[in-house]
């Protein structure tokens, strides 16, 4: 079932820097996780979590769990080693059960015919790989492009759909060697809120509409991850009221901003897009997951994506949150057991426009 899936991607990315390299060897076992157990998942998601591990079983390629990629220091503000790519794949996965498996919801994905689609900020190109799932009759060409490049998958010659990955910063235009200029039919982005900054947002979108065919559709997806008008009561729940205090410093002081999915439309508009839409899911953490069996894995996996600040505390510590880094740890320790119990759910906005 997926809570295996989870629990043993999990384990995976805990292996040391001396071990071996993990291959894609390790999802056969994931599989089998899922098909012994299927019965404790609504049946659509349980074949949905087994076709996704089966759609990318080429992308699972990782050298050591803590080994560095070079290019996106000072640039991403989560981890840029190994590690960070599995929990993509788990947060991937975790995602996937929210929105019943739609990774796009755009409407010209309605009509059966060739789609040439490019993934921003691809990572390892496993949502590309996923696509097909959605699309299995659609005639696909993949593309994706990410800051770093050095887990790009080794090419995979027999696998059904090609994905071709390449290395570029979206924030500058595409190189005029690619011929990239109006030849996309859909460009997604992803959960990119700690790798733009507030001020280039419109760089990044216009860039990105340059490399749209007319006609085509860009689908931004980002988290309202604090809800101003709904902040968690410091009595009841103190830890989440201090984790939107986490939230707010961890982007504004390097420049982001935590609440751009509110802005996303408006972005989409001010690029010239057309019949700008937003599609919203509830996306619940711990108690508020979606089925019972996410509840643990889900408050986990959320918190995990925040150890890793700790390197990033500076002298006086983190307004409101802790003073020193014991005290972060400590933190977060009593955070997931707080969203374990009462839940912590944003909204995942895809929010999708059409350029003229």
């Amino acid at each position: 079932m997926l809570i295996d899936l989870l629990n043993l991607m999990q384990v995976v990315v805990k292996v040391k820097s001396t071990e071996p390299a993990i291959t894609h060897s390790c999802w056969p076992s994931l599989i089998a996780a899922l098909d012994s157990e299927s019965g404790n998942l609504p049946s659509e998601l349980a074949e949905m979590a087994s076709a996704t591990v089966s759609a990318v079983t080429g992308a699972a390629t990782v050298s050591t769990s803590l080994a560095p990629f070079s290019g996106t220091e000072g640039t991403y503000m989560l981890p840029h080693h190994a590690r960070e790519i599995q929990r993509l794949h788990r947060q991937h996965l975790f995602m996937n059960t929210t929105t019943g498996g739609q990774l796009l919801v755009v409407p010209s994905i309605h009509d059966k015919k060739p789609l040439r689609v490019l993934d921003s900020g691809a990572a390892d190109g496993f949502w590309l790989r996923d696509l097909p799932r959605q699309l299995p009759s659609h005639d696909l060409e993949l593309y994706g492009v990410d800051i770093g490049s050095d887990l790009f998958p080794a090419p995979d010659d027999n696998a059904a759909h090609r994905v071709e990955l390449r290395s570029h910063d979206v924030r500058t235009p595409f190189p005029h060697s690619w011929d990239w200029s109006s030849k996309f039919d859909v460009i997604n982005q992803r959960l990119l809120i700690w790798g733009i900054q507030s001020t280039e947002w419109p760089r990044v979108i216009s860039n990105l509409v340059e490399s749209l065919k007319p006609g085509g559709y860009i689908q931004l997806v980002e988290a309202e991850w604090i809800d101003p008008n709904n902040l968690a009561d410091e009595k009841t729940r103190p830890q989440l009221r201090k984790q939107a205090a986490l939230q707010e410093w961890s982007t504004a002081t390097f420049g982001m901003d935590i609440h751009i999915a509110y802005k996303l439309e408006q972005l989409l508009q001010d690029a010239g897009l057309e019949d700008v839409r937003k599609v919203q899911f509830d996306h619940g953490y711990g108690a508020l997951a979606r089925s019972k069996d996410q509840r643990d894995v889900s408050a986990e996996l959320w918190v995990e994506c925040f150890r890793t600040l700790d390197e990033k505390i500076p002298d006086g510590g983190i307004p409101g949150v802790a003073a020193n880094s014991k005290e972060f740890h400590e933190f977060l320790d009593a955070l997931e057991i707080e969203i374990k119990t009462y839940g912590y759910q944003p909204k995942l906005n895809f929010v999708y426009g059409r350029k003229p």
